[in-house]
């Protein structure tokens, strides 16, 4: 949903005015609602009332039988504000001020009834907000007159209290409890308070997750981008945010877009231009190769002009960018590996494969090829032994590629993975390349979504990991 003018303004006003709303709302919220639920009830009780109330209400009950005491108690003039309960057991409270006025207000209760303080029992519940009581409020006070604002600030010597029960022995096992009168609203005011902090968090949260979702769902997109670009080599063009700070950084981040693909296609395509020229050359070169009488030479420039053309083959294959436009298509990648590892081993490496025979997936079946043979490839050149493994579970399949050669050391992983970049320096035709292979097998693996790790194998070698997701389409 957009708001006119919201898209105008920056990052912090937003901020500050979704802060600002929630403080409102919250406000807005806790004055509306007394007028949804009543307010809980003030009664006000002077204290000489309220012990010559306890002692008629003592002395009334403990003149009649037991069976007599309900009605009695319900026909007394102070049942417009208290309630008055005979008990056959003691109330379900202990006393619970030990100190303060309350503790003294019982002691005072006790020797009016001439009762022991054991036979008094009190309870009262202090509340800091006495609006967000669920129960009737009584104010105990002194002599009067009294200013209101004392009686609430001055709890020393002014009773204030959200729960007030008073217990009374009227016999070795009657009790009699005294409570204010209800209003029958305490369970509704509880579900209050609880409901209101419930909704002033919602309310922030909501609106907190609106404002975020607006600035993290530019960024998502700014990294799906990236990911995208570096991945595929692709734009893909960001915008329509609703920031000017986000406009910003989309701005900049698909010129840079612009600028790296234009810098990245001119270089490939003078690669590429300049081994495609190179072709004529090679071609005369090896007829010229036909004529030399010398047979060792003979093999040699053949050989060397072959060796051209495969770093040609796989330059022009790195550049072009061929093999990310194939059709994807369901793959048996057992099998397929099972045909590269018979390949290897029929042309005398001592290949092996350990997996299934069957396994699935959905990917561009020929960049998928070229990318396990460069890593065969890559293991028998420097080891004597490679054993390829295949590992199928539910959500992705994950190939092992082990050779017994020297291995790469741990800080040397990632430049192993730049074009055109050889570890190993000599000029060996056994050993030499083109410094592509395993550029090109991550650049297919990271297209198909996945992963590759270069890490020692086990006592010696290279282990290469291979992950690729099922949903890597």
């Amino acid at each position: 949903m957009r708001i006119p003018l919201w898209s105008r303004l920056r990052l912090a006003p937003r901020i500050i005015i979704v802060i600002i709303g929630g403080l409102l709302a919250m406000k807005a919220v806790d004055k509306l609602m007394p007028l949804a639920i009543r307010p809980p009830e003030i009664m006000f009780f002077d204290r000489d009332w309220l012990l010559a109330t306890l002692r008629e209400a003592r002395d009334r009950s403990m003149a009649v039988p037991a069976a007599e005491r309900p009605a009695l108690l319900q026909s007394l003039a102070a049942g417009r504000w208290l309630d008055f309960t005979a008990l056959t057991t003691p109330p379900a409270f202990r006393h619970t001020s030990r100190t303060g006025a309350f503790a003294d207000l019982r002691l005072q209760i006790a020797a009016t009834l001439g009762l022991s303080p054991q036979d008094v029992l009190l309870m009262a519940d202090d509340l800091d907000d006495p609006e967000y009581s669920p129960r009737t409020l009584v104010i105990i006070l002194p002599p009067l007159p009294i200013v209101m604002m004392d009686v609430l600030d001055e709890r020393r010597d002014n009773l204030l209290s959200s729960d007030l029960r008073i217990g009374i022995r009227i016999g070795p096992d009657d009790w009699l409890l005294v409570m204010p009168k209800s209003d029958g609203q305490e369970t509704v005011r509880m579900i209050r308070n609880v409901v209101l902090p419930v909704l002033a968090v919602a309310m922030i949260a909501l609106l907190s997750v609106w404002v975020a979702r607006g600035i993290v769902r530019p960024l998502d997109d700014l990294a799906a981008a990236a990911e995208k670009l570096g991945r595929d080599r692709e734009l893909s063009l960001v915008g329509n945010f609703n920031a000017p700070e986000l406009q910003a950084i989309g701005s900049s981040f698909n010129a840079m877009q612009l600028r790296l693909k234009r810098f990245v296609d001119d270089r490939l395509q003078m690669i590429a231009a300049i081994s495609h020229d190179l072709r004529t050359p090679l071609t005369r070169l090896r007829l010229f190769a036909e004529y030399v009488p010398d047979q060792d030479q003979k093999r040699q420039v053949l050989s060397d002009i072959s060796d051209m053309e495969a770093m040609m083959s796989a330059t022009l294959t790195f550049a072009s960018n061929q093999l990310k436009d194939e059709p994807r298509g369901i793959a048996d990648l057992a099998a397929m590996l099972i045909s590269l590892c018979d390949t290897a081993a029929d042309a005398g490496r001592a290949v092996s494969y350990d997996g299934p025979d069957h396994a699935g997936l959905t990917c561009q079946p020929i960049a998928i090829r070229r990318a396990f043979t460069n890593l065969i490839d890559n293991g028998c050149k420097f080891g004597d032994a490679v054993r390829v493994s295949l590992r199928d579970s539910a959500d992705a399949i994950i190939v092992t590629v082990a050779d017994n050669g020297p291995g790469i050391p741990a800080d040397q992983v990632e430049t192993a993975f730049r074009p055109f970049t050889r570890l190993e320096t000599s000029r060996n035709r056994d050993t030499g390349g083109t410094g592509l292979g395993l550029t090109i097998a991550r650049d297919v693996i990271l297209a198909h979504r996945g992963t590759i790790e270069l890490s020692a194998a086990t006592p010696s070698g290279l282990l290469v990991t291979v992950t690729l997701p099922r949903t890597g389409a």
